[in-house]
């Protein structure tokens, strides 16, 4: 995890957005909060940074695009 990590920051996108959590399927209480941290957080860092379009419409390659109108 920590090379991923690592890869990230060298990328651009900041490690901060990689997390991994270990929650048995009996916590539930635990899973949500989880969500719910990494939801603030993603929102608290903003937009891919890499990405240049961002806030444009959203480009979608064209295979992933015909496999969602399925």
């Amino acid at each position: 995890m920590e090379y991923t990590r690592q890869l990230l920051e060298e990328c651009g996108l900041g490690a901060e957005r990689l997390a991994m959590y270990e929650i048995p399927a009996s916590e539930a209480p635990k899973w949500v909060a989880a969500v719910n941290e990494m939801t603030e957080k993603a929102k608290a860092l903003g937009p891919n940074p890499v990405n240049p379009r961002w806030g444009l419409e959203a480009v979608v390659p064209e295979k992933l695009e015909l496999a969602v109108q399925r």
